[in-house]
């Protein structure tokens, strides 16, 4: 009986943390995993941005140049959505002004957008000259945030 009484509470038990989880996580994912998101989207912005960086300096496929311009205009136009309220505190760089400014953030962001499209649409061309003064324009605004918006990485 002390067995069976036993499994009963084990199986209850387990069954209540999946459930618990299911529906806190339906609720609110959390501020770590809404974080953990936006490190992992800003992963794949750096890294569309350095294989681009390679292409410009003549170590890739420039044919390549225009899929990795496309990703990145994809990428921004998320950007907006990867700082929920909530978010900022925690593992982040993310500066707090970010949350107090928001007025300021959303133009940094627009800026983001807009370089990234234009870049998108340049690289199409195939030019690879116009293509190089599109990605100016997208660096311009990345180093925009990261001066402004993100905490100063040590050297």
């Amino acid at each position: 009986m002390k067995r069976l009484f036993l499994t009963a509470c084990a199986i209850a038990l387990g069954l209540s943390v999946f459930s618990t989880s299911d529906n806190a996580y339906a609720q609110d994912p959390g501020v770590e995993n809404a974080i953990k998101y936006r490190q992992s989207v800003m992963k794949a912005v750096g890294g569309n941005m350095g294989a681009m960086v390679g292409i410009m300096k003549g170590a890739g496929d420039k044919a390549n140049l225009a899929t990795h311009a496309g990703a990145m205009a994809d990428l921004a136009k998320i950007a907006s959505t990867l700082f929920p309220a909530g978010s900022d505190f925690g593992e982040t760089t993310a500066l707090p002004v970010i949350w107090e400014k928001p007025d300021d953030f959303s133009a940094a962001i627009k800026k983001f957008q807009d370089a990234a499209d234009n870049l998108a649409t340049v690289a199409q061309s195939g030019d690879m000259a116009a293509s190089g003064k599109a990605f100016g324009g997208l660096g311009e605004s990345c180093k925009n945030c990261h001066e402004n918006f993100r905490e100063k990485k040590e050297r």
